[in-house]
């Protein structure tokens, strides 16, 4: 549902205090990875198989890329000797020793079996580091897709966009003549996707209007808020979503709580959302966890060795209200850490779907010539020793539909008092609107539709069957307090809990 990049899961990282060690090696970042390896990675790796891996991989890009036949020696198992073979290769080859050694450093990694070992070159570790920091290069717009449309759903303050003509609810079709209509986000995001600095013609439908233009825009750098947070309508309930654990997110999430503190009426609940957050910096969870607790047990972590180690919360305070977590298959690392720790001290419920299942902490090592290596050094575990590494965590309450979820946290916070609506293809729970792939209403055959698991939740009707979509009429009759207006194409529900 958040916004589509290449670092999704993001790795729960600790930061580096280790130097990159310069040689006069012309494999030298090679050797670097090499020794970090051995020395740091969890799973203890042997040499033989370090450098089998790197033989093999630089083996298969010469069979491919040359027709040229290199053989891996048994006896080829030290770095000495994978550092000869790797010269007298590339020599063989006619290849830079930058692409042999990129690919000795892949062939090395890929035998770990640990997707979070990765290798990045300087402008990669600029993207990660970007993206742990909630900032991309772009135009300034977030779409949604339906009926096979890229819809604008939101324009970015301060960006290209904003500065345009561009409004929410504008229909992208083409940029520089390639179409978009029917791609998939991921389709979408590669043709999108560009340099700072570089300019595309957009062409764009205006529905409201029943006209095409082209809007000419330069990408541009844009940091986006790390934590965003509203009041719902009804209920005195807060909510705040967390995009990524960045430098600035714990600072604006405690703004975010102090701004509700501040609002006329005493908070009765707080929602967070960590839906689709792959992770960021411990720290950063540390220092939100302060937010809701004076002191207590963060997690445990374990090295290669098998030793334990505590990590703590200090000198917090008491959040002192009933705390919800909404996650679901993105929610990882870090954003995973969070939610353990704050249901294992009895502070929070999570709800949705099981997390991603990614427990385990990287560091990331600069290299000699600029790049980075990012290893895993840890595996971390809850305050009650919950494994979550290749498991997930299950929350206490299991919903699948993506605004059922909202809805059933505000219910188990006591909310009474509901009105949902569809707007530009969000769907609005108590004042905040929510994106979701479905949209709430659609008209049947039967009348006007609704999301069958957002009204089994709202009303805590069991008997509403699995189907996607239901007819709301038999319901508008069957619960007295649950009504329905309509405005042009704007349909509301709301419903107020005898």
């Amino acid at each position: 549902m958040k916004r589509l990049t290449q670092w999704l899961l993001a790795a729960f990282l600790l930061t580096s205090a280790i130097p990159a060690q310069a040689a006069s090696s012309p494999y030298a970042e090679t050797e670097e990875v090499f020794w970090h390896v051995m020395e740091s990675h969890l799973s203890k790796p042997q040499a033989n198989q370090l450098v089998k891996g790197a033989l093999e991989a630089v083996s298969k890009q010469a069979e491919q890329q040359k027709h040229l036949k290199l053989t891996v020696l048994p006896e080829d198992d030290t770095w000495p000797e994978m550092e000869q073979r790797l010269v007298e290769w590339q020599r063989k080859g006619g290849w830079d020793t930058t692409t042999v050694s990129n690919w000795a450093i892949e062939g090395m990694l890929s035998t770990l079996d640990d997707p979070h070992s990765i290798f990045f070159t300087a402008d990669e570790l600029r993207l990660f580091q970007s993206d742990v920091e909630n900032q991309f290069v772009g135009f300034g717009f977030r779409l949604r897709i339906q009926n096979d449309a890229l819809i604008i759903r939101e324009i970015v303050p301060n960006s290209p966009a904003a500065a345009s003509v561009l409004k929410r609810g504008d229909q992208i079709l083409k940029i520089n003549q390639q179409s978009l209509v029917g791609k998939s986000f991921e389709e979408a995001y590669a043709y999108l996707k560009g340099d700072e600095g570089s300019e595309a013609a957009i062409s764009v439908y205006r529905p409201a209007e029943k006209r095409e233009f082209v809007v000419k825009l330069k990408r541009a750098m844009m940091s986006l808020p790390e934590a965003e947070g509203h009041l719902f309508t009804k209920g005195s309930v807060g909510y705040i979503s967390l995009e990524t654990f960045g430098s600035d997110g714990a600072i604006q999430f405690r703004d975010k709580l102090e701004e509700f503190k501040r609002s006329t009426a005493p908070l009765n609940g707080l929602l967070v959302d960590l839906r689709d957050n792959g992770g960021g910096y411990l720290s950063t969870a540390r220092d939100i966890a302060s937010l809701f607790m004076e002191d207590g047990l963060l997690m445990y972590t374990t090295n290669r060795n098998g030793v334990e180690v505590e990590t703590w919360v200090r000198n917090g305070r008491d959040i002192g209200i009933p705390v919800r977590i909404l996650v679901n298959g993105g929610t990882a690392s870090a954003s995973e850490l969070l939610s353990g720790a704050l249901r294992d001290h009895d502070i929070a419920k999570l709800i949705g779907t099981k997390t991603y299942g990614k427990g385990s902490a990287q560091q990331v090592i600069p290299l000699s010539e600029g790049d980075a290596l990012k290893i895993t050094l840890n595996e971390y575990f809850t305050p009650k020793h919950t494994v979550v590494n290749h498991i997930g965590l299950t929350p206490d309450i299991l919903v699948e539909d993506y605004a059922a979820q909202v809805v059933e946290a505000l219910y188990s916070l006591n909310v009474r008092s509901w009105e949902l609506s569809d707007e530009d293809g969000d769907t609005v729970i108590n004042g905040i609107p929510f994106p979701t792939v479905d949209p709430l209403f659609k008209q049947g055959e039967s009348g006007l539709l609704v999301r069958a698991e957002v009204l089994a939740h709202l009303l805590g009707d069991k008997t509403i069957s699995e189907k996607d979509y239901i007819a709301l009429a038999p319901y508008l009759e069957k619960y007295k307090t649950l009504k329905l207006t309509s405005s042009n194409t704007v349909h509301t529900l709301t419903y107020n809990i005898p």
